[in-house]
Protein backbone atom coordinates (compact mmCIF):
# COMPACT_ATOMS: atom_id res chain seq x y z
CA UNK A 1 0.00 0.00 0.00
CA UNK A 2 1.52 3.38 -0.60
CA UNK A 3 1.31 5.93 0.99
CA UNK A 4 -0.09 9.67 0.09
CA UNK A 5 2.06 12.91 1.36
CA UNK A 6 -1.35 13.56 3.08
CA UNK A 7 -1.08 10.00 4.92
CA UNK A 8 2.21 10.23 6.02
CA UNK A 9 1.75 14.07 7.59
CA UNK A 10 -1.70 12.57 9.30
CA UNK A 11 0.40 9.63 10.76
CA UNK A 12 2.78 11.62 11.88
CA UNK A 13 -0.06 14.18 13.64
CA UNK A 14 -1.56 11.55 15.44
CA UNK A 15 1.91 9.93 16.53
CA UNK A 16 2.94 12.81 18.02
CA UNK A 17 -0.56 14.03 19.87
CA UNK A 18 -0.87 10.59 21.49
CA UNK A 19 3.23 10.70 22.77
CA UNK A 20 2.72 14.63 23.74
CA UNK A 21 5.47 15.62 21.59
CA UNK A 22 3.92 18.33 19.52
CA UNK A 23 6.52 19.65 17.19
CA UNK A 24 9.38 18.47 15.19
CA UNK A 25 12.34 19.90 14.98
CA UNK A 26 12.87 22.32 11.78
CA UNK A 27 15.93 22.22 9.99
CA UNK A 28 17.61 23.79 6.66
CA UNK A 29 20.63 21.88 4.79
CA UNK A 30 23.81 23.45 4.39
CA UNK A 31 26.10 22.16 1.95
CA UNK A 32 29.63 23.05 1.50
CA UNK A 33 30.86 20.22 -1.26
CA UNK A 34 34.39 20.12 -1.76
CA UNK A 35 36.19 20.45 -5.50
CA UNK A 36 35.13 17.15 -7.68
CA UNK A 37 32.01 16.73 -5.36
CA UNK A 38 28.50 16.67 -6.83
CA UNK A 39 26.20 19.11 -5.34
CA UNK A 40 23.33 16.93 -5.62
CA UNK A 41 25.24 14.26 -4.04
CA UNK A 42 25.78 16.20 -0.97
CA UNK A 43 21.96 17.38 -0.59
CA UNK A 44 20.82 13.93 -0.81
CA UNK A 45 23.07 12.84 2.23
CA UNK A 46 21.83 16.02 4.08
CA UNK A 47 18.32 15.26 3.09
CA UNK A 48 18.50 11.62 4.08
CA UNK A 49 20.08 12.57 7.62
CA UNK A 50 17.43 15.14 8.07
CA UNK A 51 14.65 12.14 6.95
CA UNK A 52 16.30 9.75 9.56
CA UNK A 53 15.91 12.02 12.44
CA UNK A 54 11.86 13.25 11.17
CA UNK A 55 13.44 16.65 11.01
CA UNK A 56 11.31 18.82 8.56
CA UNK A 57 13.36 20.45 6.05
CA UNK A 58 12.37 23.91 5.50
CA UNK A 59 14.91 24.81 3.15
CA UNK A 60 18.25 24.00 1.53
CA UNK A 61 21.34 25.85 0.64
CA UNK A 62 24.58 25.08 -1.16
CA UNK A 63 27.55 26.80 -0.52
CA UNK A 64 30.46 26.45 -3.17
CA UNK A 65 33.15 29.40 -1.11
CA UNK A 66 35.63 27.44 -0.55
CA UNK A 67 36.31 25.25 2.80
CA UNK A 68 38.80 27.46 4.19
CA UNK A 69 36.81 30.65 4.36
CA UNK A 70 35.07 30.92 7.95
CA UNK A 71 31.55 30.21 8.01
CA UNK A 72 30.40 33.96 8.68
CA UNK A 73 32.62 34.95 4.92
CA UNK A 74 30.85 32.57 2.86
CA UNK A 75 28.42 33.31 0.43
CA UNK A 76 25.45 30.76 1.58
CA UNK A 77 25.98 31.36 4.67
CA UNK A 78 23.25 34.56 5.29
CA UNK A 79 20.23 32.14 4.34
CA UNK A 80 20.90 30.09 6.68
CA UNK A 81 21.40 32.51 9.48
CA UNK A 82 18.39 33.43 8.25
CA UNK A 83 16.34 30.55 7.88
CA UNK A 84 17.45 30.24 12.00
CA UNK A 85 16.78 33.87 13.27
CA UNK A 86 13.42 34.26 11.42
CA UNK A 87 12.16 31.02 13.28
CA UNK A 88 11.73 28.76 10.41
CA UNK A 89 14.71 26.25 11.63
CA UNK A 90 15.18 25.06 14.66
CA UNK A 91 18.77 23.32 13.38
CA UNK A 92 21.07 23.77 10.50
CA UNK A 93 22.15 20.21 9.06
CA UNK A 94 25.44 20.83 7.46
CA UNK A 95 28.34 18.84 5.83
CA UNK A 96 31.45 18.14 8.10
CA UNK A 97 33.96 20.13 7.23
CA UNK A 98 37.45 19.03 9.11
CA UNK A 99 39.50 22.36 8.00
CA UNK A 100 37.38 24.25 9.89
CA UNK A 101 36.42 23.74 12.98
CA UNK A 102 33.44 25.09 14.73
CA UNK A 103 34.48 28.41 15.73
CA UNK A 104 33.52 29.71 19.35
CA UNK A 105 31.65 32.74 17.74
CA UNK A 106 29.20 30.18 15.89
CA UNK A 107 28.63 28.49 19.39
CA UNK A 108 27.42 31.28 20.75
CA UNK A 109 25.42 32.05 17.91
CA UNK A 110 23.93 28.88 18.53
CA UNK A 111 23.15 29.12 22.16
CA UNK A 112 21.56 32.76 21.55
CA UNK A 113 19.45 31.49 19.29
CA UNK A 114 18.36 28.28 20.76
CA UNK A 115 19.50 26.40 17.38
CA UNK A 116 21.80 23.39 16.97
CA UNK A 117 24.48 22.37 14.36
CA UNK A 118 24.75 18.68 12.88
CA UNK A 119 27.57 17.90 10.83
CA UNK A 120 27.65 15.14 8.40
CA UNK A 121 30.27 13.40 6.62
CA UNK A 122 29.54 13.90 2.87
CA UNK A 123 32.25 11.80 1.63
CA UNK A 124 31.47 8.16 1.16
CA UNK A 125 31.66 5.54 3.67
CA UNK A 126 34.50 2.58 3.38
CA UNK A 127 31.65 0.32 3.80
CA UNK A 128 29.34 2.13 1.06
CA UNK A 129 32.00 1.41 -1.76
CA UNK A 130 31.84 -2.93 -0.96
CA UNK A 131 30.99 -4.97 -4.02
CA UNK A 132 27.51 -6.02 -3.72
Amino acid sequence: MTRTPGDISRRRNIADAASGFLSRATVVLYGCPEPGQDERDVMTRLRRYADARDWVVIGEVTDLSPATIPFQERRGWPAARNAVTSGQAKGIVATACPQTPVASDLEDWLRDNQAFLSEVATAPSTAEGVAQ
